[in-house]
């Protein structure tokens, strides 16, 4: 079920073995020096390669029609070339590109931030990689979990970083919120974001101390842009052990209109894989999603992106507080609503607006209690950017979120707990880049919340320094605040926004096809929620009175170039956390912390057996837990995590037409990991709590596609 967005990946990368059209050619600098390294590939699609060490290239293409040709360097302008793949079966082309001033070649703020792209050429990790890492299972948050700062929460789903918890990483889609990115979970059952890979161009994650356009998040935001206009019409459909799924596309000149539609279900994939899990009704859910993208001008574009979801699913619970199994059932619907519009206006001048609608409903039956939760957020936001000169840009704007929340609950009695809250905010920000080794950026956050009744505003700043050719250091520091989760306002609304305090220190090297980076930080945080008991209704139970600290060092290390048609990367993370929040007793480490994270992502293809093979080794140290059989708090300790995940993609022909072949394989080696335990609220007879422990849903689990473009 989870490998659904990864199949119009793997319908794109096929395109490269049923080739029709050879492109070759030589990449030299104006001295005719080759460049090697440098990147070769047709823009909006995978085909490409990068020139040797004598800067020759050579790659096949199925394409037709005109396509655009880029080739791009570090410290070098990006070649662009317009190529009739019609016009003949094989392109020879001597490419010569010029030195450059652009901001590839000189000082990039990006302290505590990672970005995901195929525009730029200076980013960590790229949509491909997002779309072909096994582990993720082709989720954006999955893939994102490879990278250092992030704690494995096997159980959870949802991104946690540097010691904060899921829900102080905010989601946006081309810069406006996404109020439920993931998918409704079951209890202690991992979830996974709602968006294919493939609908972005590239994702902006950061891991601490943001830019002042965003807010509302106590930890990182991770924004998602979605692709231009596309180029070429093409449709698809997929069946695999978890369901089916079809897509389709139209052009036109300046727009594109993409459909797509999938039914997913979990039957005969809970028969081939053991569960851990007793299942009363399979996860079902049916998905629709509408892309239409339209060039105003040449530097205009409207963007409008929807989707909706609905999921069905029922298991038998193992409620360790009343010792029997509870029958859970889960109804969830969701719809997303983006509206964009991007324009340059003048030379100096750029407006970014945007709406957003997100309404989330959700129903749980437990035996014959039932909880129905619905969300509505609708925002609407405007910002401006003004280029002063080469050295100076200013950005400012504003945006309004309008949140209602409304839970019923039938449990002895019919209760309802709804609110509201507007959040209206305004950010003003300047980076200013004294030379092309040394740049700052200041800004400042505004915030006012209807229902906290307060406002917060809130300084941030960042800079870099380049350190040589390939190297810099850069430092990012500022303040963050975030109202406390619904589960508290339904509850007690006089509760004060939670704050943070973030400062980064990073130092990398990145060449063409290398890239190592460290990066040390520290949070404090302060007005964290805190209560006596979880679930109190009285909101005099509830106050600001939590704090907590974060404090530990990131490594990531990428090599595309020591093994031939290998990449290959790193990532550890160390980490020093403690708490004093919610129901906690004293000062602690929090129970989805690890000490220590790795991650290690190997990649291959073997062009004799067209097969693209991969692979995932993550390890994570024991996390600590409260155990009511001994003194103390948090007093126990989880085994450690590991899991290895394996894909191959077999690129063939199946009815005459381009077909692949898809196997994955999560937990290879069938490691018995343990999250943690439900303990009961009263002793036995022995006067020992008993304990259930909390696992993946499956021991292994094996999925089979079969994509076809039609």
């Amino acid at each position: 079920m989870k490998t659904i967005f990864i199949l119009s990946f793997l319908l794109l990368l096929q395109t490269g073995i049923f080739a029709q059209v050879t492109i070759s050619g030589k990449v030299t600098d104006e001295k005719k020096l080759p460049l090697s390294g440098a990147s070769v590939f047709l823009q909006e699609t995978y085909d490409g390669t990068t020139a040797d060490s004598l800067g020759n290239f050579s790659f096949n293409t199925s394409r037709k029609g005109v396509q655009q040709l880029s080739v791009t360097f570090i410290g070098y302008k990006p070649f662009l070339r317009k190529l009739d793949l019609d016009s003949a079966k094989t392109i020879s082309l001597n490419i010569v590109l010029q030195e450059s001033d652009d901001q590839i070649d000189e000082v990039v703020i990006n302290a505590g931030s990672f970005e995901a792209g195929d525009e730029k050429k200076a980013v960590i990790l790229r949509m491909f990689d997002v779309a072909t890492t096994p582990s993720a299972q082709g989720d954006i948050f999955g893939a994102l979990g490879t990278l250092p700062g992030i704690q494995k929460v096997g159980e959870d789903g949802r991104v946690f970083v540097r010691g904060g918890e899921g829900y102080e990483t905010k989601t946006f889609m081309d810069g406006m919120l996404v109020s439920s990115p993931y998918m409704s979970k079951m209890p202690d059952m991992p979830t996974r974001g709602r968006f294919s890979p493939l609908l972005f161009s590239g994702t902006l994650f950061s891991t601490g101390a943001y830019s002042a356009e965003y807010g509302q998040a106590l930890s990182s935001i991770v924004d998602m842009k979605t692709n231009s206009v596309e180029t070429e019409d093409q449709s698809s459909i997929s069946i695999m052990t978890v369901g089916v799924m079809a897509s389709t596309t139209k052009c036109r000149e300046k727009s594109s209109l993409s459909l797509s539609g999938d039914y997913v279900t979990g039957g005969l994939s809970n028969v081939i894989n053991k569960q851990q899990v007793d299942w009363i009704k399979s996860p079902v859910g049916v998905d629709g999603t509408l892309m239409y993208r339209h060039k105003t001008s040449e530097t205009g574009m409207i963007k409008f992106f929807g989707t909706f979801n609905n999921s069905t699913s029922g298991i038998l619970y193992p409620n360790t507080q009343t010792g029997i199994k509870q029958n859970i059932s889960l109804n969830s619907n969701t719809v997303y609503l983006n509206n964009t519009y991007n324009e340059m206006l003048g030379e100096k001048w750029m407006v970014k607006s945007g709406v957003a609608l997100n309404y989330d409903h959700q129903k749980i039956d437990m035996d014959n209690d039932q909880v129905a939760t619905n969300k509505k957020m609708f925002q609407a936001k405007l910002g401006f950017s003004h280029f002063l000169n080469e050295q100076t840009e200013l950005k400012f704007g504003g945006d309004w979120v309008n949140f209602s929340y409304e839970q019923k609950i039938r449990m002895d009695g019919n209760y309802r707990l709804p609110f509201t809250n507007n959040q209206l905010s305004g950010f003003a920000e300047m980076e200013y880049k004294l030379s092309k080794k040394f740049a700052t950026r200041f800004g400042a956050r505004l915030e006012n919340s209807s229902l906290l009744k307060g406002t917060t505003l809130v300084p941030r700043f960042s800079g870099a320094y380049k350190t040589g050719k390939h190297s810099q250091v850069s430092l990012a520091c500022g303040q963050f605040y975030q109202n406390p989760e619904d589960d508290y306002l339904k509850f007690a609304p006089q509760l004060n926004p939670e704050k943070s305090q973030h400062a980064v220190m990073t130092w990398q090297y990145m060449t063409d096809l290398k890239t190592f980076r460290i990066e040390s930080y520290l949070k404090k945080y302060s007005n964290l929620v805190k209560f006596n008991q979880p679930l109190a209704t009285n909101p005099l139970d509830y106050n600001n009175s939590g704090s907590g600290y974060a404090e530990g060092i990131d490594i990531f290390w990428r090599d595309k170039e020591t093994f031939d048609l290998t990449d290959y990367w790193i990532s550890y993370s160390w980490i020093n956390a403690r708490r004093n929040y919610k129901d906690f007793q004293m000062t602690a480490v929090p129970n989805y912390v690890s000490e220590h994270n790795l991650s290690v992502v190997y990649k291959r293809f073997l062009p004799t057996l067209r097969t693209y093979a991969s692979v995932t080794y993550s390890f994570a140290s024991s996390r600590p837990y409260h155990d009511p059989n001994f003194s103390g708090f948090m007093n126990a300790k989880t085994q450690s995590y590991n899991d290895i995940s394996l894909g191959l993609t077999y690129l063939t022909e199946l009815f005459g037409k381009q077909s692949v072949l898809h196997l994955m394989v999560n937990n290879l080696a069938g490691f018995d990991n343990i999250y943690g335990y439900n303990f009961s609220d009263t002793p036995n007879e022995a006067g020992k709590y008993e304990s259930t422990p909390i696992k993946s849903p499956f021991v292994r689990q094996v999925i089979f596609l079969v994509s076809i473009m039609l």
